[in-house]
């Protein structure tokens, strides 16, 4: 783990290592979980796109991690980049709204234990007016 303390310009975050074993690039704002089944091993990720993946949930890529490589997941703190899914029509998502993991990205909905994995990301910041196509926000990852 790798944790950075708070400090005069920014705050704390947390920070993991995994491997991605997703068959793809896992890209900067994607929701990243644990691969569970057979090759669960606190270490092996996959991007958290589908139904099984996300009770496996653990944070979010902090930049891309090529296929069969390490690179950094945050699983605490204050987050730059989020990818917000495109979900094909209008919707609007407000600072404070809670974020669980979808397909495509983050999309803003009350995080239950089947999506969140007991974890999810709160917008802070960059909110766009209206999200009808894929955009980036800030937010905080809780910890639980």
């Amino acid at each position: 783990m790798l944790f950075q303390q708070l400090n005069r310009t920014d705050s704390d975050r947390v920070f993991i290592n995994v491997n991605n074993v997703e068959g793809a690039t896992i890209t900067t704002g994607l929701p990243v979980a644990y691969a569970l089944g057979s090759s669960m091993d606190g270490v092996n990720a996959v991007i958290a796109n589908a139904a099984a993946d996300y009770p496996g949930f653990i944070g979010i890529a902090n930049k891309n991690i090529a296929n069969n490589d390490y690179g950094l997941i945050q699983v605490g703190g204050f987050v730059n980049s989020i990818l917000l899914s495109n979900v094909g029509t209008s919707i609007t998502i407000n600072a404070a709204d809670p974020l669980v993991p979808g397909p495509g990205g983050f999309f803003s909905q009350a995080p239950t234990y089947a999506n969140s994995g007991f974890k999810w990301v709160q917008v802070a910041s960059n909110v766009p007016a209206a999200l009808s196509a894929a955009a980036y926000v800030s937010g905080l990852i809780k910890l639980v």
